[in-house]
């Protein structure tokens, strides 16, 4: 069965990869091979045809099959990104059983089941961030491992509450006495604070702020772009299984946009102030998912759509940011740990791929988030034009950190001209130290960097083929027939 096969596979080669895991460029090429084999059977599944497995519904939807290639698509961007940037020893295997785990998610529509994939998946990130990188001697530092253990313990407490609210929904019944508290106004408050912590909402950011610091920049891009946009995946599915949650609680989803509003405008704030270029980049991914889960709050065709079309956005925005991040953080033959300020100038398509992954993040035209933000900005003037005025507000923010961090580190003078000093009495040539000889960017990896960009430039020229998805996908849902 194609089903099992899509979920088993790559669990199989999982275990053969980690086996070989010492010969990396054998394990990258096997890697990448079994993603496209993935490509091929997500492409032979039948659409919303559902099928039963030792009682288990299994089938996948047109926004499903969407998503799952593009989740495949960014595992091959990863593994090729494997060859050039640091990685853990065991990251390929453990991103193969993470995408494996998230074709189950994709594909069950068990909200219990779905509940402990997620919890699993989160486990398995553990592993990515505590692993040890391909030939270090030195053990993991504190600092990683303070940053893997928040992460699981704000999980846990995401996959308790979330479970805790599944187990209510069996014993709710729409329409409660008058003057009683509706039970559906608790259950949805749990769900909520679980996505939060998921989605690294403020104030419950602080695991993607230390993950982002400390961890490697391949493990923060497949850990943000797979779980963060799943996790946004299973909560539509969540309200389309239980739409009357959203019907009985319209205080409780002024609430979440009122929360998501606040996390537009702190991650803004955060990011105008001075701060490292990882810690700043964490602040922009902080904003942007402050918008798109705004959009999911606005509860309407057009927030909704917003969210969605952001969700992807995301994953293309998000890889793009790391892997430059990753190349401008490759050594290049200048004395380490001193602050560069010529970036652009040493690392052109680097440099360049961080900028256009941040203004994508902030939705500027055309890039690929441009479409989505203008969806959601067209759902906040439902609302009401001061929602719309904070998420502007938010965005002019993002925006002024972006620019600070560009012109702090990226924009300034060049350091590659030496000023020639004219020789000391008794001095010759063979006297002074060797000139020093810095590395070029490598091609490979500018070329990954350029594919990426052209990508977010593409689909902000040409959204309407994934609009027509979301939108056939949207007019589907229960509960925005239910609003």
């Amino acid at each position: 069965m194609l089903y099992l096969l899509l979920i088993f596979f790559p669990i199989t080669m999982a275990i053969s990869t980690f086996i070989l895991r010492r010969r990396s460029e054998l394990v990258i090429f096997a890697a990448l091979g079994t993603v496209l084999t993935q490509v091929w059977i997500a492409l032979q599944l039948p659409i919303d045809q559902p099928t039963r497995f030792l009682g288990v519904t299994l089938t996948l939807s047109t926004l499903g099959q969407v998503f799952l290639l593009i989740f495949l698509g960014i595992g091959v961007f990863a593994f090729v990104a494997a060859r050039h940037l640091p990685h853990g020893e065991n990251f390929v295997p453990i991103t193969l059983l993470t995408l494996a785990q998230i074709s189950g998610v994709l594909l069950l529509q068990d909200p219990f089941i779905t509940t402990l994939l997620l919890a699993s998946t989160s486990l398995t990130t553990v592993l990515t961030i505590v692993d040890l990188p391909v030939g270090a001697s030195a053990l993991v530092s504190t600092r990683v491992i303070a940053a893997a253990l928040k992460y699981l313990v704000l999980m846990v407490v995401a996959t308790v509450l979330m479970y805790i609210a599944f187990v209510l929904t069996d014993v709710f019944q729409p329409g409660e006495l008058p003057g009683r508290i509706s039970l559906a106004r608790f259950i949805l408050a749990l769900l909520a604070t679980s996505f939060a912590l998921r989605l690294a909402l403020i104030p419950f950011h602080t695991w993607l702020t230390d993950l982002v610091d400390y961890a490697e920049t391949l493990v923060s891009a497949v850990t943000i772009t797979l779980l963060n946009t799943t996790s946004l995946l299973v909560l539509i599915l969540v309200f389309q299984s239980y739409p009357m949650l959203l019907v009985e609680s319209a205080e409780v989803l002024f609430v979440i946009r009122l929360g998501a509003l606040v996390s537009v405008i702190v991650a803004g704030l955060l990011a105008l102030a001075p701060a490292s270029l990882r810690r700043t980049s964490a602040y922009l991914i902080l904003y942007h998912c402050g918008i798109v889960f705004y959009g999911l709050a606005a509860v309407s065709e057009l927030g909704l759509a917003g969210a969605i079309f952001g969700a992807f956005n995301q994953t293309l925005a998000v890889m793009l940011l790391f892997v430059s991040l990753g190349l401008l953080e490759r050594p290049d033959g200048r004395t380490p740990g001193v602050v560069r300020r010529d970036l652009l100038r040493r690392w052109p398509v680097a440099a360049t791929g961080l900028i256009v992954s941040g203004l994508s993040l902030l939705g500027l035209p055309p890039l690929g988030g441009a479409m989505s933000h203008l969806l959601i900005y067209q759902a906040a003037a439902e609302k009401g034009w001061l929602e719309l005025s904070i998420l502007l507000l938010g965005t002019l923010l993002a925006g002024l950190g972006l620019a600070r961090i560009a012109a702090e580190r990226l924009l300034g003078p060049g350091e590659d001209t030496l000023v020639v000093e004219p020789l000391m009495l008794g001095e010759t040539e063979l006297d002074r130290p060797p000139q020093r000889r810095l590395e070029p960017e490598p091609p490979s990896a500018a070329v990954l960097t350029l594919l990426l960009m052209l990508i977010t430039l593409g689909v902000g020229l040409y959204p309407q083929p994934l609009l027509a998805v979301i939108d056939e996908a949207i007019r589907g849902l229960a509960f925005i027939q239910a609003l």
